[in-house]
């Protein structure tokens, strides 16, 4: 998980874990929270032009696709406002994971449920090894377009001397209620450890919290000799009770701690409306 930071270094950094789910979301929903309304963007808006971390975003969206009769879920199909907070975030070569170690030149990630903009993939690529976008296969076309549109072109780039290729984010459908994710399926050689796992914004129902706990567990059972996963894990607080049912569901089978708010820009602190947590797979017994 961290190559400049031991295991132990970085759990020290982190703090004490939580204790109880109860607690937890008593004491984040019990804040003054700002009203985010639902959380989309513009849900009408076919594109969006955004400047993040610096640089400006052209991103389509399927306002269509948002309000059809997907059996299997429609909120991939446009921007939530929590990610490009932590897209400009994780950009940031000062973030919290990247003095921790976790984010690195090397690293290797995947997101779930990227949606149909994969836009913290686009501005975190570039700086890392691997960054692998995850989500249904509904929305795999117009993600590819966005990439294609915004991503870093391939190319050779004179670096101090030495040659350097700028990345794209890959892609991959998953479906957490039918796919079991593998390094193979997620384009990934059987040598390589994934360093951090995504989750921006995803839980927005009680029947996703154990496929999606299920998918973290199969991905953090795939790095070898008891290399730890990251499992980063961004939202904005809508129900107290799903947050609540999912966070329970995620202590069972992994350490779970918030961030504090020095390790996080303002927009993302406490009353901001959003929770960010970090979470280890617990050891096996």
């Amino acid at each position: 998980m961290v190559e400049t930071v031991s295991i132990a270094a970085f759990i020290s950094w982190l703090g004490d874990p939580i204790e109880d789910a109860s607690e937890e979301t008593f004491f984040l929903f019990s804040e003054s929270l700002p009203s985010n309304n639902l959380g989309f963007i513009d849900s009408r808006a076919q594109e969006l032009d955004l400047d993040v971390a610096g640089q400006s975003i052209t991103l389509k969206q399927s306002p269509g696709l948002l309000n059809s009769q997907r059996d299997t879920g429609t909120t991939g199909a446009v921007l939530w406002k929590i990610t490009p907070l932590v897209a400009a975030w994780l950009a940031s070569s000062v973030s919290a994971l990247h003095r921790a170690g976790v984010l690195r030149a090397n690293s290797i990630v995947v997101e779930l449920g990227c949606g149909i903009t994969g836009l913290i993939g686009i501005l975190v690529a570039p700086s890392i090894s691997s960054y692998v976008l995850t989500d249904q296969t509904y929305i795999m076309k117009t993600l590819r377009e966005n990439i294609t549109a915004n991503a870093s072109t391939p190319g050779e780039q004179r670096r101090k001397g030495t040659r350097h290729v700028l990345a794209r984010p890959s892609t991959v459908p998953l479906d957490w209620e039918t796919d079991t994710p593998s390094l193979d399926g997620l384009g990934l050689q059987t040598d390589q450890m994934i360093d951090l796992v995504i989750v921006c914004d995803c839980v927005y129902n009680e029947y996703l919290i154990k496929p999606l706990v299920v998918t973290l567990e199969d991905i953090s059972r795939l790095n070898r000799d008891g290399y730890s996963t990251t499992i980063l894990i961004a939202q904005q607080l809508r129900s107290e009770t799903i947050f609540e049912q999912f966070l329970a569901a995620l202590m069972a089978s992994f350490a779970v701690w918030r961030l504090r708010d020095e390790d996080l820009p303002e927009n993302l602190q406490m009353g901001s409306g959003y929770a960010v947590h970090l979470a280890l797979p617990k050891p096996k017994p």
